[in-house]
């Protein structure tokens, strides 16, 4: 290949790679395009003054449309597909020093595996577990209003009652983001609400890695998961098997609503557009109450099962009387809720109001703010009211009944909700 048919190669190739065409090219260098087509042909060559405007043009050096050794070693860096990982690399360092210092975290460097060990001394049987967890479609408004350190503490309380439910004690958190060239401070304070999550409930914290795509998400966008290790001994894992008839049901309050429940407020929103900057009430807004994050129970669980009370453990999953957040009740025995007991909060008073979801119903599409329901012992239930009282605010709501006139069912309710006139 002749010495001008390389050059024109290379023209056209960082040509192309500027997005230009051969016309845009001649015009900004004053000169005709087929004078820039011969030259891409290879059928003449540009002179070396025309060669200095090409390269400031095409954002290269002249080197590089004329030297064969650093044309054969041109490359593709991240920094093409739109990453400035150098930045990256410096905000994971950042984040890294978030991480729990502990002798039982061996290594949590991003990137790369968590190496942690776990007490089970006084363990004669330990039992482990292991979860992931998303926000669920929550997370689409709370990146559309920037409500990310709240999703985020929501990922982290949704994965520890996962693990609570079943007594088991949550050990350790990682939390991971994928996203585009997401804003920087934002992403640390995402990673310092994680962080809050874990300390508050005396979990590990073992770092937020940033798996930044820039190719597969737009500068916007953001995947946010929460992974929990925990453990506990094999005889004080919480099974259905502990309930026994008579046993109060207490429920725990928790802040916004549960991801699963957020297609009912699309819905909503989209019937009455107006909610998004709606007040529930003079000093409350709307979307501040909805996408407030969920809270996680490690505290209540064990200072519950320090004490001998808890029979059971019910994470509330997207409804109260829903079949599906009772699934470990045993055979024989069933849940009754006493709606009068329910507590009637403001944002649950506010979606009533809206009169979009009829009232024999309500309860099967909402949580009602409980977050977590503890099954204790008949003759312990105001003890266990209040070791749950030091930490969050609770009612009775109802009790375990034999089910025996009731076909297998697992939930029936008593009552109505006190709703406000």
């Amino acid at each position: 290949m002749l010495e001008k048919e390389k050059i024109g190669k290379r023209i056209a190739f960082y040509r192309k790679e500027k997005g230009m065409t051969q016309k845009e090219l001649a015009d900004f260098l004053h000169i005709s395009y087929q004078a820039v087509s011969k030259w891409e042909s290879g059928k003449s060559m540009p002179a070396v003054e025309m060669l200095y405007e090409i390269s400031k043009l095409l954002n290269v050096t002249v080197d590089a449309l004329l030297n064969e050794n650093e044309w054969k070693s041109r490359s593709i860096t991240y920094r093409d597909s739109g990453l400035d990982s150098e930045k990256l690399h410096a905000l994971k360092r950042e984040i890294q020093k978030l991480n729990t210092k502990s002798d039982t975290i061996l290594s949590a460097n991003y990137a790369d595996a968590c190496l942690f060990q776990i007490d089970t001394s006084q363990m004669k049987e330990p039992v482990y577990s292991c979860i992931t967890c998303v926000p669920g479609s929550k997370e689409k408004l709370a990146r559309e209003y920037r409500y990310n350190q709240e999703i985020c503490a929501d990922a982290a309380a949704s994965a520890m009652n996962h693990t609570l439910q079943h007594g088991v004690k949550p050990v350790i958190l990682k939390a991971m983001v994928t996203c585009g060239n997401y804003n920087q401070e934002q992403l640390y304070l995402m990673a310092q609400a994680f962080q809050g999550t874990c300390d508050k409930n005396n979990i590990l914290f073992a770092g937020m890695e940033i798996a930044a795509q820039p190719v597969n998400y737009t500068a916007e966008e953001y995947a946010v998961s929460a992974t929990v290790v925990g453990v506990q001994d094999r005889d004080r894992v919480l099974t259905g098997s502990r309930l026994r008839e008579g046993d109060v049901l207490i429920g725990i309050k928790t802040e916004g609503i549960d991801g699963t429940s957020y297609p009912f407020v699309k819905v909503m929103l989209d019937k009455k557009p107006e909610l998004y900057h709606a007040k529930i009430d003079e000093n409350r807004f709307f979307l501040d109450e909805l996408m407030k994050a969920n809270a996680a129970y490690a505290r209540e669980v064990a200072a519950l099962q320090e004490k001998g009370y808890l029979h059971k453990a019910f994470r509330m999953a997207n409804a109260l009387l829903r079949a599906g957040s009772w699934q470990d009740v045993p055979e024989g025995l069933g849940i009754c809720i006493d709606l009068s007991s329910v507590p009637v909060l403001p944002l649950y008073q506010f979606l009533f109001s809206q009169d979009m979801i009829g009232e024999d119903v309500f309860a099967s599409h909402f949580n009602m703010g409980i977050g977590m329901v503890a099954a204790v012992p008949e003759k312990h239930w105001e003890e266990a009211m209040e070791v749950i009282g030091q930490f969050s605010e609770c009612w009775r709501i109802g009790r375990v009944e034999t089910n025996h006139n009731r076909k297998g069912e697992k939930i029936w309710s008593r009552g109505r909700i006190l709703w406000q006139e």
